[in-house]
């Protein structure tokens, strides 16, 4: 009798310790390793927070539909940078939208510096014109740095001497400082940006006076 309930306490041990190993097994399983820089969606209003003590250590509230960055991963957490803020979110409360995060990288885009600059000179040259002529203006720039024979950066090219008129003057400036670009001619840079050309390749544009090329709004592209 006495070596029956000892085996049987031994295999209750046993059992035990399996229990043990598989709940410590799905806790190594149960955390989601994303790429490092890639961004992931809050699904519920929540917080970020510092490591050890999460309710002491509170970083920002983050709410629901947040798009944050991913910086560092854990077993059940992820270190995020949101507005600016760096700290922990549990696992749980973190999804995958592919609209919203796309939305927010577009958004990003529109506001980069190449962009807003490339976005400031349209609304300077062609801020009356409708939106296929802004392009055109864009794709312009975006033409030259492409080109062999001509700065390869979207700056170089603007402030290139003698080449865009309103480059480094008041208007632009102010426009830059004070962050007031039209959304049409910030959506107009973002196309031309991401590679939209509707004038051919051409690198050139001025007031259509009636030379040779392709005619869009009140400018002729040659």
């Amino acid at each position: 009798m006495f070596k029956t309930k000892k085996w049987l306490m031994c295999l209750m041990g046993l059992f035990a310790a399996f229990g043990l190993f598989a709940t410590a097994k799905c806790d190594v399983q149960a955390g989601r390793d994303y790429h490092i820089g890639s961004y992931i969606v809050c699904n519920t209003d929540t917080r970020l927070f510092t490591l050890p003590d999460c309710n002491e250590g509170v970083v920002t509230e983050i709410p629901q539909g947040a798009v944050a960055e991913v910086v560092e991963n854990d077993k059940i957490y992820t270190k995020v940078s949101y507005n600016g803020n760096i700290g922990y979110l549990y696992q749980e409360f973190i999804t995958i939208d592919e609209e919203l995060i796309e939305a927010y990288k577009a958004e990003l885009l529109a506001r980069s510096e190449e962009v807003r600059l490339l976005a400031a000179l349209i609304q300077c040259e062609a801020g009356g014109e409708p939106i296929e002529g802004q392009i055109a203006v864009g794709a312009v720039v975006m033409n030259r740095v492409k080109a062999p024979n001509y700065p390869n950066t979207i700056a170089e090219v603007i402030y290139a001497p003698g080449q865009f008129t309103p480059a480094g003057g008041e208007k632009m400036n102010r426009l830059l400082a004070q962050d007031t670009i039209k959304p049409i001619c910030r959506e107009a840079a973002k196309a031309a940006f991401q590679g939209l050309d509707n004038v051919g390749g051409l690198t050139h544009f001025r007031r259509n006076d009636g030379r040779a090329g392709i005619v869009i709004g009140n400018h002729v592209f040659y």
